[in-house]
């Protein structure tokens, strides 16, 4: 087999990977990240079936693209199906209101979706001389993960979480010859969940005490229903904001792949969802806002900041913030570009680390149980550093565009 990374091998974000079984070739996610400008993968060849892991923006956001230039299925898990054409429709209009320039149209985005095709944990796609399958990663609701099998087994794992949460079942590890797995936070461990929920929470009330609200930019698909979960025990008034809404509105219509349902409708019908600017003006009265965007850069989250910009008030991120963007700006520099002008958030910044990916214990942990004979190591910044840990198997660190075998 061959493989070649067309975004996403040696960084984080824009994921595509194209794996050539011989007789036929896949594509793996196809994503953008969402700076400004967009950064690109390279273009696609030709391809038999487009496999999605999930719904993120750095692993869909590219998709439509396909509908022009080599038109075929694209099977994804019922929810990542329904969630993406919402980040793509929003990525098109965005593109619009700032100029930017993206590789397709609104019709595009209209004749991918004809394209779709959902499959659903443990199904089975056949083709001539390959199966493909699709198992549960524990990185959002829906996220999957590929067993490509043949002569041989290879794993396509996208994006993943071991431990369990709020909202969802850790991932486990599935027999393979040949593992392609990210390496977002290689040489990086998380603290124990428990400590950032009570840190968080507590925080909030900080901000209330002192009369302000906590803002928190979230990842409309996996962060923010993680983060109403979260603050299922507390009686703060909780105000949702922006594609976060729309987002959690639909994974009210795929019960089976969140942990607890139940508690997930029941925490959903007890917040205050943000419809118009009259909501947006009694949010900033309430005690905390989840809002988008997770990396600050567009959504409602601008205007919280350009209002709120005094020390009373706190603006809580919740994930890890690409390079290139205003999220990581702001941990760095202590500004964000705010309409073209550079500004000085003068908000209570905190970070709180509600990473939906293995940390770099869990990755070593995961990796072993796979018991793979070659190990391809992608979507990381540093993955070197979860490399010299690996032991029994080859290690590859491609690069983009880099066609290689194995």
């Amino acid at each position: 087999m061959k493989g070649q990374f067309l975004g996403g091998g040696n960084e984080v974000g824009r994921l595509g990977f194209v794996l050539d079984a011989s007789i036929h070739k896949f594509l793996f996610d196809y994503g953008i990240n969402p700076t400004k400008p967009p950064q690109f993968p390279a273009f696609a060849p030709k391809v038999d079936a487009v496999f999605l892991t999930h719904s993120h923006l750095d692993h869909v956001g590219m998709v439509p693209w396909l509908a022009k230039s080599s038109p075929t299925n694209v099977y994804g898990t019922p929810p990542t199906l329904a969630v993406t054409p919402i980040l793509l429709y929003d990525t098109v209009k965005i593109s619009t209101i700032e100029s930017t320039s993206l590789p397709y149209e609104r019709i595009d985005v209209d004749n991918i979706i004809e394209a779709f095709t959902p499959i659903e944990y443990g199904d089975v796609v056949e083709f001539k001389d390959v199966t493909i399958s699709v198992h549960n990663t524990g990185h959002l609701p829906g996220s999957g993960m590929y067993l490509i099998q043949n002569d041989k087994k290879v794993l396509f794992t996208g994006d993943i979480q071991s431990i369990d949460t709020h909202l969802l079942t850790g991932i486990k590890s599935i027999d393979t010859d040949v593992l392609i797995v990210e390496s977002t936070y290689a040489g990086k461990e998380h603290p124990p969940r428990k400590d950032v929920e009570e840190n968080f929470i507590n925080s909030i009330k900080e901000v209330n005490e002192r009369g302000g609200v906590a803002v928190v930019p979230a990842f409309a698909t996996g962060r923010a229903q993680e983060l109403l979960m979260v603050l299922e025990n507390t009686d703060f008034e909780i105000w949702m904001d922006g594609m976060s809404r729309s987002v959690s509105n639909v994974l009210l219509n795929h019960p089976k792949y969140i942990k607890n349902f139940p508690r997930y409708k029941k925490m959903l019908k007890r917040i205050r969802q943000i419809r118009n600017n009259y909501d947006r003006e009694k949010a900033m009265e309430g005690n905390v806002i989840i809002t988008t965007s997770g990396m600050l850069d567009g959504g409602p989250v601008l205007n919280y900041i350009s209002q709120l910009n005094d020390p009373k008030h706190g603006l809580f991120l919740t994930g890890y913030q690409v390079e290139d963007t205003n999220g990581r700006m702001l941990l760095e520099t202590g500004n964000i570009d705010l309409a073209g002008v550079i500004t000085k958030v003068k908000m209570d910044v905190r970070f709180f680390d509600f990473s939906a990916h293995s940390g770099h214990r869990e990755l070593l942990n995961f990796i072993e149980g796979c018991r793979p004979s070659t190990v391809i190591l992608m979507h990381g910044e540093k993955r070197e550093e979860l490399a010299k840990e690996i032991t029994g198997a080859k290690v590859l660190l491609p690069k983009n565009g880099e066609i290689f075998e194995f």
